[in-house]
């Protein structure tokens, strides 16, 4: 019998609210009012190493999968303290190995409301709440190879994020996902024990992520670390398919670059790697992510030329000039 894995839940999670660093649902940094920030991203992931339960091993039907994804995101301020946000990848995946053909297409959107909730000096306090909701009836019950999950979230999450005149930043974030049962094209599944039915019951995640390093208007470079928990205790079994409601638990750590190019109207750059270094259930994956973003500013500060927004410091703009 084939062996089946997971592919990185981080992977679902970094497609919906972790795309690339710039203005994201899982940071502090704001737009301001009737100012609209869009971004573009790549993503590459693969490995060829995967943790079936604890146990890390390797699976020759399959080789290397990779999974690839295309993300379109925009984010609107609706004044300096609270922002809305959405976006959508479109995903493939492949083996270089086996017989199991890839699959593609768009996944879920995600839409995501972010309040900076107090200002305390340098320390910004921000809740975010939000949603996602699959774009089409793709498969799921299909991994390593599918595109998603098919399950509808709901999460809250709190953000702490630090910022200096000079530039020094970190940013500290916790969110609880609660995530809707799927219903698959079987009726009788077995995990821990035989289910006569085609629902999977979903677990619940909780998310925490941290930053730390340099951000200004015109250059970013921070270390970046994650950790997923997914509820239950339900893992791989040996030799056999999995059920979406598995175990997914990951560590990953990176880091994560950007730069505004003065030539082109400030369009900004930006480059994240990252590497999932311990995990249950998932993929020993390897992360790549490039990306521009560009903001459409109707207020400019024709004093020095630095937009009124993004605003490095949420609700600080007369720092703008001395953070360049």
């Amino acid at each position: 019998m084939k062996v089946f894995t997971k592919y990185s839940l981080a992977i679902v999670f970094a497609l919906s609210c972790y795309f690339g660093q710039a203005q994201t649902m899982t940071d502090g940094i704001f737009m301001s009012k009737n100012n609209i920030c869009g971004a573009l991203t790549y993503t590459h992931d693969s490995w060829n190493k995967y943790w079936e339960g604890t146990h890390s091993r390797e699976n020759k039907n399959l080789g290397t999968v990779s999974t690839q994804s295309v993300m379109a995101m925009v984010n609107y301020g609706i004044n300096d303290r609270f922002n809305i946000l959405a976006g959508v990848p479109y995903v493939w995946t492949k083996a270089s190995a086996g017989v199991l053909h890839g699959m593609s297409g768009v996944q879920d959107l995600t839409a995501a409301a972010k309040y900076r909730i107090a200002q305390i000096r340098d320390l910004s306090i921000i809740g975010v709440v939000g949603g996602s909701i699959p774009t089409n009836n793709y498969v799921a019950d299909f991994l390593p190879m599918a595109i998603g999950l098919q399950s509808k979230t709901v999460f809250g999450r709190g953000i702490l994020y630090y910022q200096t005149v000079k530039g020094l930043s970190a940013t500290l974030q916790g969110s609880y996902i609660h995530r809707s049962n799927v219903k698959v094209d079987r009726y009788m599944y077995y995990t821990d024990q035989a289910y006569f039915t085609n629902e999977m019951e979903m677990p619940d995640v909780v998310n925490i992520s941290a930053k730390a390093g340099h951000y200004s208007y015109r250059w970013q470079a921070e270390a970046t670390f994650e950790q997923n928990i997914v509820g239950g205790n339900i893992d791989i079994r040996v030799n056999d398919m999995p059920g979406l409601c598995n175990k997914m638990d990951y560590t990953r750590v990176g880091v994560v670059a950007a730069y505004r190019i003065p030539q082109l109207n400030d369009l900004q750059v930006i480059g994240n790697v990252s590497r999932v270094v311990a995990g249950r259930n998932v993929g020993e994956s390897t992360t790549f992510t490039v990306g521009i973003t560009k903001f459409i500013d109707f207020r400019k500060n024709r004093a020095n030329g630095i937009p009124t927004g993004p605003i490095c410091r949420p609700g600080d703009v007369k720092h703008q000039g001395q953070m360049k």
